[in-house]
């Protein structure tokens, strides 16, 4: 079953917010929106549920700076 990642982060240099969705499941990844790289790292269980914890790096297409993220 796929799930649905929603990307929301601030550029670190221009400040300029970054968007994105991409749909993650068992063997495949396809980003919507903005491209960005998705390396999964493990699950977090909590009262929420279970949520994916991952390493994201995109660009901005602002200026063009590559930004990494943990989410």
């Amino acid at each position: 079953m796929a799930e649905t990642i929603r990307l929301r982060v601030k550029c670190h240099a221009c400040s300029n917010l970054i968007e994105g969705t991409a749909k993650y499941g068992s063997g495949h990844f396809v980003p919507e929106g903005i491209v960005f790289e998705f390396v999964a790292v493990g699950k977090v269980e909590g009262a929420q549920g279970r949520r994916v914890k991952a390493e994201v790096t995109c660009t901005c297409p602002n200026c063009g700076v590559k930004c990494k993220y943990n989410v």
